[in-house]
């Protein structure tokens, strides 16, 4: 473990979540990830550049799905999804928690990539509607046309938008590569500059859980 990632959960992370989910959020999140990796690189175990494209593209459902499967039985967690939709998000006391990937290195943390770059439809409508006033920077990529992908997002928005109070947007993000599987992993709220451009107000590093010894497969013949 890093030594600047705390044993235990952050006072920020038990500010926003409350004592009882805060512990388990800071481990059950990289767990999360992590499992999310694992399932890919299993499914696809000789196709390393296919599965490092699918893990950064923000509509690869593996990561949402997981998360919602080690957080929502949490108490106070609140599962949004929609049907026929690869999303589906947790909200925890009132904040919706957002995978994202942000690169492929351990090197790399979260606070050195700027805010936004590669976030897909989903996390940037999230924090138009629930996020701080911001506005678009030019090194922000265009998003490729998707009928199927804006009408999902704007269904899980609309779900959200029913919750009172007003939900606010935590980014979950994580790098990862096929081959060395889950790198590091944080938790961020996000703000926006007096310039309208958006930073992060809070980071922190979680733990990233202990390697998994893959247990042999049973064959099974007819």
């Amino acid at each position: 473990m890093r030594p600047d990632v705390l044993v235990g959960p952050s006072p920020w992370v038990i500010e926003q979540f409350g004592d009882v989910v805060a512990g388990e959020l800071w481990t059950r999140v990289p767990e999360a990830l992590s499992t999310a990796i694992d399932r890919e690189v299993n499914a696809h175990p000789a196709m390393a550049q296919a599965t490092e494209r699918t893990l950064a593209n923000p509509r690869w459902p593996l990561p949402y799905e997981e998360l919602v499967l080690f957080l929502g039985t949490l108490p106070g967690a609140e599962i949004i999804s929609v049907p026929k939709s690869i999303y589906q998000l947790v909200v925890i006391n009132g904040r919706v928690v957002v995978p994202w990937c942000y690169g492929q290195s351990a090197q790399t943390s979260m606070r050195d990539v700027e805010v936004g770059r590669s976030f897909g439809r989903l996390a940037r409508e999230l924090l138009r509607r629930f996020g701080p006033p911001w506005r678009r920077s030019q090194s922000e990529a265009p998003l490729p046309l998707d009928a199927v992908d804006e009408r999902e997002v704007a269904k899980i928005c609309a779900a959200i938008a029913k919750i009172e109070p007003r939900p606010e947007v935590v980014i979950a993000g994580y790098a990862g590569a096929p081959h060395l599987g889950l790198l590091r992993a944080c938790l961020g709220e996000i703000k926006s500059t007096d310039n309208g451009f958006l930073n992060w107000s809070h980071l922190d590093d979680l733990p990233l859980p202990p390697p998994v010894i893959p247990r042999p497969r049973r064959l099974h013949f007819p």
